[in-house]
């Protein structure tokens, strides 16, 4: 006899009844393709912009503060990705760089993650990271813009498009994202952030 619960139903009985509801939820449902749900307009964050001299901060913190990052990481064998936490007035917080080399999850963008949670108290991250901005010199990969999500910001900047790394050989993102999900990017805007190219 299979095993029961406490309610008496095999676990095959459990599972029967799982993809009935599943199944009526499926039909009764017009806005949902292959069972997502994507968010209205009025539900996605705004999109981005930039001011000139807010772009000039931005190009600045890539210059100033990741690039000079970058270039160690680089000459240790990581790749060129960086990525910095600015604060709201767009001032440097913490800039980090790949160290794929220690870790393979330590991109750019998560490196810096790791490196700000390590300075920042717990009880502090959520509230900066809603007020603050995520700069990259790339377009974040798939595991990239969902640490970033996770961490809580809801405004990234990047400065070079998929399409730029993928014409410098590293197709590596666009290719995940279509083998994984079929699909060749992330939304840009929906209802935890919004991203925009610099």
């Amino acid at each position: 006899m299979p095993d029961e619960t406490s309610d008496g139903l095999t676990a095959f009985e459990i599972a029967a009844q799982a993809t009935a509801v599943a199944e009526k939820y499926a039909e009764n449902s017009d806005d949902r393709a292959d069972g997502v749900i994507l968010v209205g307009e009025d539900e996605q964050k705004p999109s981005l912009s930039a001011t000139p001299e807010e772009l000039k901060k931005l190009l600045d913190v890539i210059e100033n503060d990741i690039m000079p990052e970058t270039e160690k990481g680089v000459a240790a064998g990581n790749k060129v990705f960086g990525a910095a936490i600015l604060r709201n007035d767009l001032t440097c917080d913490l800039a980090s760089t790949n160290t794929e080399t220690d870790c393979p999850l330590f991109h750019g963008e998560v490196k810096c993650i790791y490196d700000w949670s390590k300075k920042i108290p717990a009880s502090e991250r959520g509230p900066r990271a809603q007020t603050g901005v995520f700069l990259a010199t790339h377009e974040p990969c798939c595991m990239c813009v969902a640490s970033i999500l996770w961490t809580g910001f809801n405004r990234i900047f990047y400065f070079l498009p998929y399409s730029t790394t993928t014409a410098q050989g590293i197709p590596h993102d666009i290719n995940t994202m279509h083998e994984l999900w079929g699909v060749n990017s992330y939304r840009k805007r929906n209802k935890y952030f919004s991203s925009a190219c610099i």
